[in-house]
Formats: structure tokens, sequence, C-alpha cells
């Protein structure tokens, strides 16, 4: 059966400013083997560039709100994934959650769910991880 919708959380020991860091700061964003390419504005272009400098997404920031809210538009240049995902940073006592969802607008086939759901287990780790150690 086809699928249309993915939703994960994680946990990071770290107050939300140092999460949204991660997202926009191109110095920690490289430590999880990228960066975000993106003037951080509502309307504005948002992509994904490989350490090798290669585009790998684009896509349209829809909503933003720093330190709260990511949205962004996606289209996978590599295979025909179309999407909306969203983040959402709440912070409770140092502990930052971290939302991601992700809405496609065609189904996609099981096994491309199931490596696409793989592929945010390891993104949400290094998001964690990066943002653990940031001073």
């Amino acid at each position: 059966m086809a699928k249309l919708f993915i939703e994960k959380s994680i946990n990071i020991n770290a107050p939300v400013s140092k999460v949204w860091r991660v997202f926009t700061d191109p110095s920690l964003t490289r430590q999880m083997g990228g960066e975000y390419v993106s003037d951080w504005k509502v309307g504005s272009p948002i992509g994904w560039k490989g350490l090798a400098g290669n585009m790998v997404t684009n896509g349209t920031i829809l909503k933003l709100e720093q330190e709260k809210l990511l949205q962004h538009e996606l289209f996978n240049s590599v295979g025909s994934i179309s999407s909306v995902i969203t983040y959402e940073f709440s912070e409770k006592a140092g502990v930052t959650t971290l939302h991601a969802s992700e809405n496609f607008t065609q189904p996609i086939p099981d096994k491309e769910y199931a490596d696409v759901v793989a592929g945010w287990d390891a993104a949400l780790v290094a998001v964690k991880e990066t943002a653990e150690k940031v001073d």
C-alpha cells in the first residue's frame, strides 16, 4: 500500500537555539554531510547542497518562525518525491523536542517509503548529535 505521510520526533539535550543553529549555520550543518542553501525568508528558495557541492534537493520556504517552525516544499532531484516538510521545535527545561513531518503530494510505494523513513531516522539522530556538541 502506498504511503502519504511520515511523522517523527526526537528529544535533544540542548536548548532550542542550538538545535535551530544546526539547520541555519552552515558550519554546523556540514557536520551532517551538507548544508541548507537559503536566505531563510518565507517565499525564498531552500535546498540541500552536499559536501561535493552538488544540489541534492530544492524547494521553497512556506512558513518560518525562528526557533519554532520551518516548513518547506521539497523536490528531490535524485528521484521524483515531491512533499511538504514541517519541523516544529519546542523546549522544556533545556531539552528540545524536534517534531518532523513529511506530507507527500503523491503516494509513494512501500519500499521507497521504508527508505525515506530510514533516512528520517538517520537525519534526526544527526541533528541530535550535532546539537548536543554545539558550544
